[in-house]
């Protein structure tokens, strides 16, 4: 059966880990889009990066923003994350160590994401008493309400989009997107995967980054 929707991460599952758009994956993902299966962006980055990647690729513009804390289809916008305990986390820790927020926390809304300037171990620790969890992605360290995570942003998508999420194939790479792998019926970790995702996923495939996504879209016999 064709999936309902293809749900893939971005930074190093389309990108490479400079962060490069692998060109292999945005024309696989184009061409499977064009021909009927949406394509759903799922990434830690903020909502408007996301969009405007979704667009620039040629994928319509429906994104999981935020780890699922912000949803977007068909220019709706949802913010699912509260973004209070996380932002009660960044002050408890500033008073500890001086830490930089991402660039992108200017637009973010429903966490707040640090730069790996910081051992994620010592923000895990520093936390154990605040109502939150800690994501290391290598790409940002994620402060986030406990509920929140890409299966259910995925969940609500699906929703909006009237589809059924049981049919959605999820592809990524990190930690942060064990959710959605584990969640997905059907789901494919890249060959540079972090153990925690390659777990999850039902499917590995060799292919690093942007050539594991051609090889899970070739798998399902999309391309």
């Amino acid at each position: 059966m064709r999936p309902t929707a293809i749900a893939v991460d971005v930074d190093g599952t389309i990108t490479d880990m400079s962060k490069s758009l692998e060109c292999n994956a945005m024309e696989a993902l184009r061409k499977v889009h064009s021909e009927g299966t949406p394509v759903i962006l799922t990434t830690g980055n903020v909502l408007p990066i996301a969009y405007g990647l979704s667009r620039f690729i040629g994928l319509g513009g429906t994104v999981v923003a935020e780890n699922g804390g912000v949803v977007c289809h068909e220019e709706r916008m949802e913010i699912m994350g509260d973004p209070s305990a996380p932002r009660e986390a960044w002050e408890h820790l500033t008073s500890k160590l001086e830490l930089q927020k991402l660039f992108t926390d200017n637009w973010r809304v429903s966490e707040v994401a640090l730069r790996t300037t910081v051992d994620p171990q010592w923000v895990i620790d520093e936390l154990k008493d605040f109502p939150v969890k800690v994501q290391a992605t290598g790409f940002a360290i994620h402060i986030m309400q406990p509920t929140h995570c890409k299966m259910n942003g995925l969940r609500r998508i699906a929703d909006i989009m009237g589809i059924d999420v049981e049919g959605v194939v999820a592809i990524g790479d990190s930690d942060n997107d064990v959710s959605m792998l584990k969640g997905c019926s059907r789901s494919f970790a890249v060959g540079n995967g972090t153990p925690a995702a390659k777990e999850a996923a039902t499917d590995v495939v060799p292919g690093k980054h942007g050539e594991g996504v051609v090889q899970a879209l070739m798998a399902l016999g999309l391309i």
